[in-house]
């Protein structure tokens, strides 16, 4: 059995391993694309509703920061986006801003309510939750715009 050795030319160089390094390389980014290429993707697309509590108002009489007075439970409804429009369950739902960052996990009927108490800034009067749904299996889906909070 022979065994491979690399040789050095006159001035002292390794001749081959330039090369060798060159195949490795390829091989393992090859192998690196065939692994990312496994890893599962969404297939489906969903859909979410906010059933209840979309607009959220308060009378605060002046224009300094605000905590809104009380907490609103946000009803959503998370179904596949086809005409079945069936429900989904185990989906994690978000809803962050308007000083608010909070989540839940649909049921059986694809529905989540996640309390909120909604902050808005000196001089701000309106402000929006974004919305945001994950489920295996499925897209993610984002509304930016999916809860409002406003000053009267």
């Amino acid at each position: 059995m022979k065994k491979n050795s690399f040789r050095k030319d006159e001035r002292g160089q390794v001749l081959g391993l330039p090369m060798y390094l060159i195949v490795v390389m390829i091989v393992a980014v090859a192998v690196i694309a065939a692994v990312i290429l496994m890893i599962p993707q969404g297939t489906q697309t969903m859909n979410a509703l906010v059933t209840d509590n979309a607009v959220i108002s308060e009378d605060v009489g002046d224009a300094s920061e605000f905590t809104f007075n009380r907490s609103y439970n946000v009803v959503i409804k998370v179904t596949t986006n086809d005409e079945r429009a069936d429900p989904i369950a185990d989906a994690t739902v978000t809803l962050v801003g308007a000083g608010v960052a909070n989540s839940g996990t649909t049921d059986a009927n694809g529905e989540v309510t996640i309390s909120v108490t909604p902050a808005l800034g000196a001089n701000v009067n309106e402000a929006h939750m974004k919305l945001t749904v994950k489920a295996a299996g499925f897209e993610d889906f984002e509304d930016d715009t999916a809860v409002t909070a406003y000053r009267l």
